[in-house]
């Protein structure tokens, strides 16, 4: 599946290394709740603070609704997904887009 189109962001002054995780990693069959969590740092690996970042998903909701959050001094920043489905998070940090997957498991029988 395909990442959904990012809506757009200020684009940050310098280059952003964007890393991007779900806790927990993977859902139960019945789906949940995750955090995802995002960590912004400049070049020389310092964090960067105060660049707007979108979150987006194929599937579930998001505590954010696709509102622009704004990283902190450490350059983190998280929202919160409720999903049954396996999901395509695509985050927009400052114009850098990284993607990654949160799945969920599927019932043996």
């Amino acid at each position: 599946m395909e990442a959904p189109p990012s809506r757009p962001v200020a684009q940050a002054a310098q280059p952003v290394v964007v890393r991007a995780w779900a806790e927990p990693a993977r859902l139960g069959e019945r789906g949940g709740v995750a955090q995802i969590l995002v960590r912004l740092q400049k070049s020389d690996r310092r964090p960067y603070s105060g660049v707007e970042v979108r979150i987006e998903s194929s599937s579930g909701v998001l505590y954010s609704a696709g509102r622009t959050l704004v990283t902190d001094a450490s350059g983190m920043t998280r929202d919160r997904i409720t999903t049954h489905a396996t999901a395509r998070i695509t985050v927009n940090a400052g114009g850098t887009l990284h993607s990654f997957s949160l799945p969920v498991a599927v019932e043996q029988r």
